[in-house]
């Protein structure tokens, strides 16, 4: 993006051409809105799931790729996910009910685990903290297991994140100026879409 050298709706148009299958499957398709380019873009929707539906990665929620979690959360949702499907199809209303709820523990621990970091990546507290990292109260670890996407296995690691961001709280607290600096900046690039119109085709 920071390479091009013609008009974002060029760039968009030509991007595309630069795939055939997808060139072809637009091409009847009439874009509503002229093209933007934002970063830092992430979202989330109310409901994960509902009586004959269930939101299965990027549908249910995008966060900023910085760890690269996309993908592993996606696969992720989509084996917790036909855990729900199977119970629907086979009528049996009480595994269903507890395959839901356990689909909706996995789409929801994951994108708030990973974007507590991302929120605050850019922030200084949090900089100087992953300069100097600690293995003191499981922090190290837990966060390492965060990161690596051991979310969902055997590895608890609740208590060295609670523990982690207790000790960023704390370092906040003792450098208000410049957390409040970083919090001010991520509220201003913080925007409600909820309204943009999608494309049609």
């Amino acid at each position: 993006m920071k390479a091009r050298d013609k008009a974002l709706r060029e760039y968009f148009l030509d991007t595309i051409q630069l795939l055939p299958p997808l060139a072809d499957r637009l091409k009847d398709a009439e874009m509503v809105e002229e093209p933007t380019a934002t970063g830092n873009y992430s979202y989330q929707m109310d409901e994960c799931q509902g009586e004959n539906y269930i939101l299965v990665g990027d549908a249910y929620t995008f966060i900023d790729p910085m760890f690269s979690s996309g993908v592993m959360l996606a696969m992720n949702s989509g084996f917790a996910g036909s855990d729900v499907v199977d119970a629907k199809l086979r009528g049996d209303k009480a595994a269903e009910a507890k395959a839901r709820e356990r689909f909706d523990h996995v789409m929801r621990i994951g994108p708030r685990e990973f974007s507590w970091f991302i929120y605050r990546v850019t922030n200084p507290m949090l900089r100087e903290l992953f300069m100097f990292p600690s293995d003191r109260w499981g922090m190290k670890k837990a966060i390492l297991s965060v990161l690596a996407g051991d979310l969902f296995g055997e590895t608890d690691v609740k208590p060295g994140l609670r523990r982690f961001r207790m000790i960023y709280y704390i370092f906040s607290l003792g450098h208000l100026r410049a957390a409040l600096k970083g919090w001010r900046r991520r509220m201003s690039n913080i925007r409600d879409d909820s309204d943009m119109p999608m494309s049609r085709g």
